[in-house]
Parts: C-alpha cells; structure tokens; sequence
C-alpha cells in the first residue's frame, strides 16, 4: 500500500499545482488505507457466496423438515376426518332407526286406538240395541 500511496501521491503533485504538500498526504494515505485491492474483494466475494450458499442449502432443508411436519399434521387431521364421518354415519344410523322405531310405535298406537273406537262404539252399539229390546 505504501507504494501505491507514493505512486498516487507523484501523480497528483505532477498533473495539479500543490498548494500544501502535507495535506496532499494525508489525502493519499486516507485513500490508499480506504482502498480494498481486488485479490482481498474477490476473496471476500468468493467468501460471501459461499456463506450464501450454505445458508441457502440450509433453508432449503429447514423448509423441507417444515414441509413434512405439515404432511404429517394434514395426516392426523385426515384421519381424525375420517373418525368424525364414522361417528356422523352412527348417528344417522341411529337417527334412522329411532325415527323408524318411533314410526312404528305410532302405527301401534293408531291401530290401538283404532281398535279402541271400534269396540267402545260397538259396546256402546250392543247396549243400545239390548236397551231398545228390552
């Protein structure tokens, strides 16, 4: 860096008039500590990319490791689907048989009562006539 610090300085006293030589100084070696030589960027670059690269690789693997929780929780999820349609078809199962148990008491109950008019009507039937025979 030295060099170069010289090799800037000569090239400025030489193309611009210098007013003070010390300031021309330190304005070079500011610049030359500032400046980054390309084999350094490079280095760093190639660094960088490969820092990248590794974190890349390493979300690729944390979102795969996610994607897979997701399948297994969307497995459980359709499997407890499964259970509540099992248990939603006994229901309507049992939905189905009491509805038709109830269908039938109603008919039993219809026909008794039924029954019940037709014989109470003709008791009522046999005590009139044997009122009109005697």
């Amino acid at each position: 860096m030295n060099s170069m610090a010289e090799i800037l300085e000569r090239e400025l006293e030489n193309a611009f008039e210098v007013k003070n030589k010390e300031s021309l100084h330190r304005y070079v070696v500011f610049l030359a500590e500032n400046i980054v030589r390309k084999s350094t960027y490079d280095q760093n670059i190639t660094e960088f990319r490969s820092d990248i690269k590794v974190l890349a690789e390493t979300m690729k693997l944390g979102f795969e490791a996610i994607e897979k929780r997701f399948q297994a929780v969307d497995k459980r999820f359709e499997a407890v689907d499964k259970r509540f349609e099992a248990v939603d078809k006994r229901f309507e199962d049992m939905y189905r048989y009491m509805d038709k148990r109830f269908e039938d008491m109603n008919k039993r109950f219809t026909m008794m009562f039924t029954f019940m008019n037709v014989g109470f009507s003709i008791l009522i039937i046999i005590t009139i006539l044997f009122k009109f025979l005697h």
